[in-house]
């Protein structure tokens, strides 16, 4: 009977020490360019995986793209974080959101990361260099403007 109980807490070991190095390698989801309303589903689902392990630290990574507004991945990465803080109450400090650098391709990855485990990390492709930033941009859902204004 001991064992048995020995090999199960070698298992678990493993299993956990398994998730802890996979963190870095399998996003819980990652996204490019999508609307508001479908990255609410997709931060609602992110909300959902850190209330079932309440001791887990949800990490927003956010890439720019080859073309990029200034801030634009700190911008949605906040956003990001107050919604899943504000709207999904999950507790600011289990939020943790990083400016991941750029990608060809906006991205966001959102991961949850269980206690104990090496902190998730950014893992840019393109340098500042090769990228186009943009000083003005308009967001591309302008506020409707009030008649006779």
């Amino acid at each position: 009977m001991k064992t048995a109980s020995v090999v199960l807490i070698g298992v678990c070991m493993a299993i956990s020490l398994m998730t802890s190095a996979k963190a870095q390698f399998d996003p819980f989801d990652s996204y490019g360019a999508i609307s508001w309303d479908l990255e609410k589903l997709r931060l609602d689902n992110f909300a959902i995986q850190l209330q079932h392990d309440s001791n887990s630290i949800g990490y927003i990574i956010v890439y720019a793209g080859r073309r990029a507004c200034v801030g634009e991945a700190k911008d949605r990465a906040l956003r990001a974080k107050k919604y899943l803080v504000e709207t999904r109450r999950i507790q600011a400090n289990r939020i943790k959101w990083i400016d991941g650098g750029y990608r060809e391709e906006l991205t966001t990855i959102l991961q949850p990361v269980p206690p104990g485990a090496p902190e998730f990390t950014a893992s840019p492709t393109l340098k500042r260099s090769e990228v186009q930033i943009i000083k003005n941009c308009k967001p591309k859902n302008p506020k409707p403007r009030k008649r006779g204004s």
